[in-house]
């Protein structure tokens, strides 16, 4: 059974705060427009967007929720109960643990771009030619996401998955970070 604020239960507030600043990001809204009792489709969260907001939520508070957990829990409010537990896993009532963001290093070439992508396929790198788009090295939204979530933290960048449509290749994506 999932519990939602109905039920008399309320999110902390600085897991609500952080999700509704993570999910303005992702979704391309300002975070006053966006209401925590509001279904996600009526905010605008498709699957693809879906998927973005829940590696941009794992990576910002070290979960491991899976992508289907905003269909489970289909408004935020209802979302920041379920990553309120998963950070505490049952046990620790204290506060919730919010990593600080990681330092910014050098941005990253297409060879490290495409190591890093390497690790997401579960493929070895040099199998990976960096001008072939990112479709036909099997990079669905799912793995799109996990990919730039990974460079995100790893270069303390706040680049959206979708960039990969604007820049459909690891040397096109990695010429465009470095402009960024």
């Amino acid at each position: 059974m999932t519990l939602s604020p109905r039920d008399g239960v309320a999110a902390p507030a600085d897991v609500l705060a952080a999700l509704l600043g993570l999910l303005a990001d992702v979704t391309g809204r300002e975070a006053c427009t966006l209401h925590p009792w509001q279904p996600f489709p009526e905010i605008g969260l498709d699957s693809l967007l879906g998927t973005e907001f829940v590696a941009t939520v794992n990576a910002r508070f070290g979960t491991a929720i899976k992508g289907a957990a905003v269909l489970d829990h289909p408004s935020l409010e209802a979302f920041a109960l379920h990553v309120a537990r998963e950070t505490r896993c049952g046990t620790d009532p204290g506060p919730v643990f919010v990593p600080a963001a990681p330092p910014r290093r050098p941005l990253p070439s297409a060879d490290e771009l495409r190591e890093e992508l390497a690790q997401v396929l579960a493929c070895d790198p040099w199998d990976l030619d960096p001008c072939t788009p990112f479709s036909d090295l099997g990079v669905d939204a799912r793995a799109g996401a996990e990919f730039m979530t990974a460079v995100n933290r790893l270069y303390g960048l706040r680049e959206r998955a979708v960039a990969l449509h604007d820049h459909p290749d690891l040397t096109a994506l990695a010429a465009h970070l470095a402009t960024a």
